[in-house]
């Protein structure tokens, strides 16, 4: 993934993503994620990011089926998947819930995954990726999701889990 740290946005080089900072709903093209984003921003308060134990399942209730939770390992060089909604399993074809990205090879996507991880842990601020959706065998779903970052921190300043959640633009 190519990113300017100066910008707001990255485009990877091996696809049409695009990896870009949320600074408002406006930024966002689903309103499920608009107001997702909004409820972060809610939790977050004066925080650079709320904590995972801030979020009431009760209240997740509207995106559970489209939302990943993942814990951010080792400095960024590993994932584990937590949750992953049942929209997600039936769209990508497979469940992953806790295994991590080196176990999974992602159609080939992990490093690119990881590199959208950390680009968002880095800026502490939450990021919009679009581009294709791959089912687990590769194959390229010729819609296009919108995909939603949120980093989540026990202290407020270091990323420790993500809140992703993820819709077809053009369903």
């Amino acid at each position: 993934m190519l990113y300017d740290e100066g910008s707001t946005a990255a485009r990877t080089s091996s696809s049409d993503t695009i990896c870009a900072r949320i600074r408002n709903t406006s930024d966002l093209i689903r309103p499920e994620l608009k107001s997702l984003y909004s409820l972060w921003q809610e939790k977050a308060g004066k925080r650079r990011a709320p904590a995972r134990s801030d979020f009431d399942v009760s209240e997740l209730v509207p995106w559970l089926p489209h939302i990943l939770l993942s814990d951010y390992l080792d400095n960024g060089t590993d994932a584990r998947f937590r949750v992953v909604g049942t929209w997600i399993v039936e769209q990508y074809g497979k469940d992953h819930s806790g295994k991590t990205a080196s176990e999974i090879d992602f159609a080939g996507r992990s490093l690119e995954i990881l590199s959208e991880y950390n680009i968002v842990a880095n800026a502490m601020m939450p990021h919009r990726v679009c581009g294709a959706f791959f089912k687990h065998t590769g194959a390229r779903d010729y819609r296009t999701a919108e995909r939603l970052l949120l980093p989540l921190s026990k202290d407020g300043a270091v990323c420790d889990k993500f809140l992703t959640a993820i819709y077809f633009i053009d369903d």
